[in-house]
């Protein structure tokens, strides 16, 4: 009788499982599914708000006031906009000529609005205010065509100074017997840097099949560096006349280093020049006032 009732309620089991089975698996696959997604969400959320309030407000709406504005300029290209581009591929930004001429009209909004409102708060007659309003908008057109020149001018001279070192590399790696492609990639491993990152992009061509040459005068050509143009022209010279590129590296380099050295003299020299500026105006005429100060009171009070 023990063993009838086990074995009745034993197939009692086996057939409500069987008949649910499939039911109760998929509520559970829904479930699983479900706590997946509130926890990625919650995740994301909590990623979110630990963002700056920059990133998570200012910057978005800056971006997509950009994108609007740009959208409104024309897209055919004219010699201005291909000077403009060209400027910007040397400084190395990733933006297209509307996005930058969009960035220019929002700075030169914010530098009037903003002098519009500094006027609005001060006690000034009508003239000094115009005058304020109009440097502002120079300000407002100016800033931009200088970020893009010093952005340009750093940009240069950080390649410039990566050069001899990364020749060096080049020398030395070559040397132990590495190819010239297998030399790339170790000095994108082992560096980090602006001419790094471009010798990057070359090997990243030479891989999808341009030819070396090719992509050397793009580096060249993207940049516009007399030091890395002359480095291509040897490289490409020694490998379309045979000459071992080692020797030839190593007289580069050494060419190299003698003008950096110069260029640190030149701007050494320089130094106490632009230094005369803010010691004539700032330094000299509070100099001055403790100085003479007390003895022009002095003949004041008695001769005065």
């Amino acid at each position: 009788m023990f063993f009838l009732v086990i074995s009745v309620s034993s197939l009692i089991f086996i057939l409500i499982l069987i008949m649910f089975y499939n039911q109760a698996s998929i509520a559970d696959t829904k479930r699983k599914r479900l706590g997946s997604i509130k926890k990625r969400n919650k995740n994301d959320l909590d990623d979110e708000f630990e963002k700056p309030f920059f990133q998570r407000v200012i910057l978005p709406i800056y971006q997509s006031l950009i994108k609007k504005i740009s959208s409104l300029f024309p897209k055919k290209g004219s010699a201005t906009n291909k000077k403009t581009e060209t400027n910007l591929r040397l400084a190395g930004l990733q933006l297209a000529v509307n996005e930058y001429n969009a960035i220019r009209i929002i700075v030169f909004g914010g530098f009037f609005i903003g002098a519009f409102f500094i006027t609005l708060f001060t006690r000034w007659n009508i003239l000094n205010e115009l005058l304020f309003v109009f440097v502002c908008m120079l300000l407002g057109i100016i800033a931009p065509v200088v970020f893009l020149k010093l952005k340009i001018n750093k940009r240069q001279g950080a390649i410039s100074n990566e050069l001899p070192d990364i020749m060096d590399i080049l020398c030395v790696t070559m040397e132990a017997g590495l190819g010239f492609d297998s030399t790339l990639i170790k000095i994108g491993e082992r560096l980090s840097g602006v001419l790094v990152a471009e010798l990057n992009i070359v090997h990243s061509e030479i891989n999808y099949g341009k030819p070396r040459k090719d992509a050397l005068k793009s580096l060249a050509d993207r940049n516009s560096v007399e030091e890395l143009k002359t480095f291509v022209g040897s490289i490409i010279q020694a490998e379309q006349l045979g000459i071992p590129i080692n020797h030839v590296l190593k007289a580069q380099s050494e060419e190299l280093r003698i003008k950096r050295r110069q260029r640190a003299e030149e701007k050494a020299m320089k130094a106490p020049v632009k230094m005369m500026i803010p010691l004539v105006f700032f330094v000299l005429p509070v100099l001055f006032i403790v100085l003479l100060g007390p003895t022009i009171l002095q003949l004041v009070k008695q001769f005065g």
